[in-house]
């Protein structure tokens, strides 16, 4: 008599799946500018690096460093810490910065925003 035995079939359906980002994460951001009102109406653009720094439980921090470039002024280095943290409907972010001015004075910023969506 033949005996029949089962044999263990393993399939794969589907297609891998890979990491979009490297593990930190660093990123070339080029911000452009042009202000339609105000006392100064001149165009600036910001080229920076952003690197994270620390992201769990939807906070997340970036440090990042860069230039402003203005016409008809020298480009003005500048570096600072962005924090972002996301809630289900919304965000809330901080940063501070500091840029060398003119007269090699380092000028501080800060500023807070946020946004809801919906």
């Amino acid at each position: 008599a033949a005996r029949i035995e089962p044999e263990a079939v393993e399939e794969y359906y589907g297609s891998p799946r890979f990491r979009r980002h490297a593990d930190p994460q660093g990123s070339l951001v080029i911000d452009g500018k042009k202000p339609l009102s105000g006392p100064d109406r001149r165009p600036s653009l910001d080229v920076d690096y952003h690197q994270r720094v620390y992201d769990r439980n939807g906070v997340n921090a970036d440090a990042y460093g860069g230039l402003n470039i203005r016409p008809g002024q020298p480009a003005q280095p500048h570096l600072g810490v962005q924090i972002q943290r996301e809630y289900k409907n919304g965000f809330i972010r901080g940063y501070s910065q500091a840029e060398r001015g003119p007269g090699g004075r380092i000028s501080p910023s800060f500023g807070v925003g946020g946004g809801f969506r919906f």
